[in-house]
Parts: C-alpha cells; sequence; structure tokens
C-alpha cells in the first residue's frame, strides 16, 4: 500500500513541477510581449509632434526667459527674455506673410528691427531711448 500511496505522490509532484516549468515559461513569454508591445509604443509615441497654443520656458526662479507662441493678430513669435523677464529679442512671422527680428533695450525699448514685407522688400531700423528713428531704410 505504501508503494502505491509513493507512486501516486511522486505523480502528483511529477504534474506539479510540470505545471510550475509551464507557469514560469507563460509568464517569462508574457513579460516579454508586454516589454515588445512597450518599445512598439515607445517607438510610435518618439515622433509624435508636440501640439499647444505656446510653450514657455524659465529660469530656475521662474522668472520667463523663452516664449513660442501666437499673437491676438495671429503672428508667429518667438521672444527671448532677459534675467529680468525683459524682452530682449523677437521674431516673429505675420499672419500677412511679413517676417522680423526685433532687438529690445532695457525696459523693453525697441532699438533695432529687420523686416521682410511680404513683397519681399526689406526694411531696417534704428531708434533712440524715445523711440525715435536714427536710421531707416526705405
Amino acid at each position: 500500500m505504501e508503494h502505491e500511496t509513493n507512486g501516486a505522490l511522486v505523480a502528483r509532484v511529477w504534474k506539479l513541477e510540470r505545471f510550475m516549468r509551464l507557469s514560469i515559461l507563460a509568464w517569462m513569454l508574457t513579460a516579454i510581449l508586454f516589454s515588445l508591445l512597450e518599445f512598439t509604443q515607445y517607438e510610435r509615441n518618439r515622433n509624435r509632434m508636440l501640439r499647444g497654443e505656446g510653450l514657455e520656458i524659465v529660469d530656475p526662479a521662474g522668472h520667463q526667459r523663452l516664449r513660442i507662441g501666437m499673437t491676438r493678430d495671429g503672428a508667429s513669435v518667438l521672444r527671448l527674455y532677459d534675467g529680468a523677464a525683459q524682452e530682449r529679442l523677437g521674431l516673429f512671422v505675420a499672419r500677412s506673410g511679413a517676417s522680423g527680428l526685433v532687438l529690445f533695450a532695457e525696459g523693453e525699448h525697441q532699438r533695432a528691427a529687420l523686416t521682410v514685407l511680404p513683397a519681399g522688400m526689406p526694411q531696417i531700423r534704428l531708434s533712440d531711448d524715445r523711440g525715435e528713428d536714427l536710421f531707416a531704410v526705405p
């Protein structure tokens, strides 16, 4: 009787070991499958476009240092700010097709501007502290 009990016990242990091996194999295959799916998802999302109405970068003190966005009239702008969060440089492309570069002095006073009008005609302006033209072409 003891021999039959041992035989039955050995058979059950053997079945349990087989079940454990198959379970471990199934878990390993599942982990590999999920890893591949995650990698595929990462590759698909890696080339996606970031969209929004603007992007603002601030320094560690929280001061605005760079802004990319649009104005109320639809011009696309890139603005760079100094450590006091005052605008120092601006790039723009207007809805009309005009584009330009604007340099600002202390107090955000426009001092120099290079603009290209939609017809392709360039303009250059240099201004004093009061905003009056020192040099303008045309």
